[in-house]
């Protein structure tokens, strides 16, 4: 492979988002280098999200980008992963982005090695050959759901049956008329439980946290919904953010920003959501086990049809622990409460590693991403101290960018919005580049400093700091290991994030950037 201007990593909706607006600009000089067999990031075939029942929790009107541009119309509600993959395939055809991905390219390492050049450092998975590469500008797309994180109690290797991640799945399992387990209560967890119920023997639930989940209320895309894709503009006006505060409120979203930290509103939802589970489930035992304890949305929320009511099956067992599985034998699983459970299949719904940059990034000075960020053995590799610029630039790391970055999003923000807006925001800011002749660019020290102040603050006061989650790195795994949790998260909406970025608030790119 040649040289680029830009390298691109990942091949998910911010790479391809991404490389649409670098030819928007007329940038033609890069290559977007895919792990994977297909596009489509977490959505990909034969990707991380290739379980059974794996679906979207955001409608698909909204969450599919440039639906206008294509012409695409969504099936239904929530679109499953397989036309999420193809919709990701359809849309690199369209925009003509197929010529510039490779496929089957791991990235292993990333290094500033001269004034605008970094080494991309790859190996292809198709006969393990290693290559490097050289690129003036790089960008991590790899996205904040790629490294599957394994449980961490011990024996995994023991277990005679078959055993798999979520994110992982065997695609030659036979599930039926099994015994089987699944280890978590997440979002991949309750889409395999809900679809492979009915298919094995018996389905045990190993539970240490219980779920706030609501209702998809999924349905074919209905002839209204059709006709106005169809008008033009409606995918447009679903995705438009009014982060300048010209219109009043949009009177039909579920809740706002505001609300979900009120501690009276986001109670009385609580209470509400309490009182469907009673009435979903038919043991009041096991109804209170699957209530949680704190705040709606303080985990990620499952949005999904029958979750509560597939535990009234007489084939579906809960085991609530809150000690959790303590370690696997040759049969199964042993809990901290003393008890063994036997299986045949353990499937482990144990989440990922979010925003885990899996590879090596070496700045300026040989200083290193994971010491910019606090990673280290002693954490898990957890990057717990991020220091950003708009969760986009790194100091002492020139011309590289991450989209989708640590300091970037809220847990409540659609990802493929703020993929659309920050590819925009760094082609244009590459061909501005060009057309200057300006080579590097990075944060200043003071930029850095005052976003990751700015981010520390944006916490305060809410609800996410009020339980152990995957968002602040603080899992029950994290805590009982006794790591710290992260710190200087976006936790403001999405729309305060856009008016630092866009609107200049808090310094225009001349004031917090440096270019050479």
């Amino acid at each position: 492979m040649k040289d680029f201007e830009v390298v691109v990593i990942g091949s998910g909706f911010s790479g391809l988002t991404c490389g649409h607006f670098l030819k928007e600009e007329g940038i033609e000089n890069f290559c977007i280098l895919e792990k994977n067999k297909s596009l489509g990031g977490v959505w990909s075939h034969g990707g991380v999200g290739s379980y059974p029942g794996a679906a979207c929790d955001v409608q698909s009107y909204t969450y599919l980008p440039f639906l206008d541009e294509t012409g695409f119309i969504p099936s239904k509600r929530y679109v499953s992963q397989t036309e999420i993959a193809d919709y990701a395939e359809l849309l690199a055809d369209h925009f003509d982005l197929s010529k510039h991905i490779k496929f089957l390219q791991k990235v292993t390492g990333l290094e500033y090695v001269d004034f605008g050049k970094w080494k991309v450092e790859i190996t292809n998975l198709d006969d393990e050959s290693k290559t490097e590469i050289f690129a003036k500008h790089v960008v991590c797309a790899n996205g904040p759901l790629s490294s599957p994180r394994m449980p961490e109690f011990g024996g995994m290797d023991k277990f005679k049956g078959e055993s798999f991640h979520t994110a992982e799945w065997d695609q030659n399992a036979n599930l039926k008329g099994k015994k089987v387990g699944i280890v978590g209560t997440g979002a991949s967890a309750a889409q395999v439980i809900t679809s492979i119920a009915d298919e094995v023997e018996s389905l045990t639930v190993f539970q240490r946290t219980a779920t706030w989940a609501i209702e998809r209320e999924d349905q074919p895309t209905p002839p209204e919904i059709i006709d106005a894709f169809k008008a033009g503009g409606y995918s447009s006006k679903l995705r438009y953010v009014d982060w300048k505060g010209e219109y009043p409120p949009d009177p039909n979203l579920p809740f706002t920003f505001e609300q979900l930290h009120d501690k009276d509103w986001n109670s009385a939802v609580c209470d509400l959501l309490s009182e469907r589970i009673k009435n979903d489930v038919n043991d009041k035992e096991l109804a209170q086990l699957l209530t949680p304890d704190y705040p709606f949305f303080c985990k990620r929320v499952l949005i999904i049809d029958d979750y509560f009511t597939t535990f009234n099956k007489e084939n579906v067992h809960l085991v609530h622990d809150p000690g959790g599985v303590v370690a696997v034998n040759e049969t199964g699983l042993e809990m901290a409460s003393g008890d063994l459970h036997e299986l045949e299949v353990i499937i482990y719904a144990t989440g990922f590693d979010a925003g885990l940059i899996p590879f090596s990034v070496k700045g300026k000075n040989g200083v290193t991403l994971s010491e910019k960020f606090g990673a280290s053995s002693e954490n898990n590799y957890q990057m717990i101290e991020p220091k950003t610029l708009w969760g986009l630039h790194v100091n002492d790391m020139p011309n590289f960018y991450m989209m989708i970055g640590p300091q970037s999003l809220n847990p409540v923000t659609n990802v493929t919005l703020i993929c659309e807006e920050q590819g925009k925001y760094i082609s244009q800011l590459i061909s501005s580049m060009q057309k200057n002749d300006k080579e590097e660019v990075e944060p200043t020290v003071k930029a850095v400093i005052d976003w990751t102040d700015r981010c520390n603050q944006s916490s305060e006061g809410k609800i996410w700091l009020q339980c152990n989650n995957w968002y602040m790195k603080g899992t029950k795994d994290d805590v009982s290991a006794g790591r710290e949790k992260s710190k200087a998260m976006w936790m403001e909406s999405h729309e305060s994030y856009l008016k630092f970025l866009l609107g200049e608030e808090g310094g225009s790119q001349e004031e917090l950037l440096e270019f050479s």
